[in-house]
């Protein structure tokens, strides 16, 4: 090998990594190429949904989130009706009110966009981070028109998105203060991130997490004593309690409305949601006795039933909710083995995306089918289904060596 290498003029000497890595630049660059072309187009939509939403016609739920500042720091209840600054009611936390305040005073078209931006290049990071470029390549481009959508309703859905995967990859990669902020901040724009707390127990060092995840959830709800005396936080807190249980009996485009569709019956919302939050916990038990919570598909696909649940059970949820469910569904099919099953509901997927929001079909299909029947949650349900199935087959089997990804220490058996 030396007289070999000897033969060859010192500059043309071969370098082994440049060997190892040259036939894998034309996949690198195959990879890279629509990406970039995919993020331009994430933010040529931002900036094309600030013209619409922003300029043309200034998205009301925007208002909303502007408005809640402006009546946090000038003293007045967030949860009453103000008609002479927006439709509808606030209903998120004081502290999202607070931490909405560099949005609330920019010029109202700048802020959207900014708002827009954080939406989708967070959940764009948030996918770059859970998957390999290549797959997180697919699945921003399957999520793009849902995305898109989440832009142009002003909400904060996909941020939600984006936080709950974040926390799972910092649980994944034993950052554990990292996901108690980024669980408590969800949780301080919606109440769905807490779903996650079951996948965090099931860590190593739960307690140490537990402890960290009080202190930041204490720190946040304290939080905007820095703007408003303690009695009005208490009364702002009251009147956030009070506006959310007089949404208990709604149903949105949970299960519980295809339950009253089918059934007619005028149940409550908690019967069902009690058992799907029981189908959707005790198959992480068993697994993780079964040895199959130190298999990082099997904890990557408990994050992607999470994503859906947090929809499908969720009384309030809405068209605009379901970048979150959505999420979850393109990443079980992008991230997994691939079965016609998947194939078919990722279609299915996709076809009800395009039909429910894009202007393709006439009005009244939309007015009176798609929308009185909740076609969008369809394939939700199925999705959670086969998931769960999946979960449960994979909990059952026998105990077999998994795999972690990079950085996590799967808690040991029995500890």
């Amino acid at each position: 090998m030396d007289r070999l290498a000897g033969s060859i003029p010192e500059g043309a000497r071969l370098d082994p990594v440049a060997v190892a890595v040259r036939p894998a630049l034309p996949r690198i660059a195959r990879i890279a190429r629509p990406r970039r072309w995919l993020l331009g187009l994430y933010v040529a939509s931002a900036l094309l949904v600030t013209l619409q939403q922003g300029v043309l016609r200034p998205s009301n739920n925007f208002r909303v989130f502007r408005s809640a500042t402006i009546n946090l720091l000038a003293g007045r209840d967030l949860y009453a009706a103000h008609p002479e600054q927006h439709f509808d009611y606030y209903k998120y936390s004081p502290t999202f009110a607070l931490l909405f305040a560099p949005l609330a005073y920019l010029p109202f078209a700048l802020a959207f966009f900014c708002w827009s931006l954080l939406n989708a290049l967070l959940l764009w990071y948030a996918l770059e981070r859970l998957l390999p470029r290549r797959e997180a390549t697919l699945a921003l481009g399957l999520l793009y028109l849902e995305v898109l959508f989440a832009m142009q309703y002003g909400q904060s859905n996909a941020l939600v998105a984006a936080l709950m995967v974040l926390a799972f990859v910092a649980l994944e990669r034993s950052r554990q203060l990292e996901a108690a902020i980024e669980l408590a901040l969800g949780a301080s724009i919606k109440l769905f991130p807490l779903a996650l707390l079951p996948v965090a127990v099931l860590h190593p060092r739960r307690a140490r997490f537990g402890l960290l995840f009080l202190g930041v959830v204490t720190a946040l709800v304290v939080l905007p004593l820095l703007a408003v005396p303690a009695p009005e936080l208490v009364a702002q807190y009251r009147s956030w309690r009070a506006i959310e249980a007089s949404d208990t009996l709604n149903r949105g485009y949970s299960l519980m409305q295809y339950l009253y569709m089918t059934l007619g019956t005028d149940w409550p919302n908690w019967p069902a949601q009690f058992a799907g939050t029981a189908l959707l916990v005790a198959p992480l038990a068993l697994g993780r006795r079964g040895g199959r919570w130190s298999d990082a598909a099997f904890r990557r696909l408990v994050l992607c039933s999470v994503l859906v649940y947090v929809v499908l059970f969720n009384h309030q949820s809405e068209r605009a909710t379901f970048v979150i469910a959505y999420t979850g569904i393109v990443v079980w099919c992008v991230s997994s083995e691939s079965s016609r099953l998947k194939t078919a509901i990722l279609a299915l997927t996709l076809l009800v995306m395009v039909v429910h929001d894009v202007d393709i079909v006439p009005r009244w299909v939309k007015s009176e089918i798609l929308i009185p029947y909740r076609i969008k949650g369809i394939p939700c349900l199925v999705a959670w289904c086969a998931m769960q199935v999946e979960l449960w087959a994979t909990a059952l089997r026998s105990e077999s060596a998994g795999s972690s990804l990079a950085g996590t220490a799967p808690e040991p058996r029995g500890a």
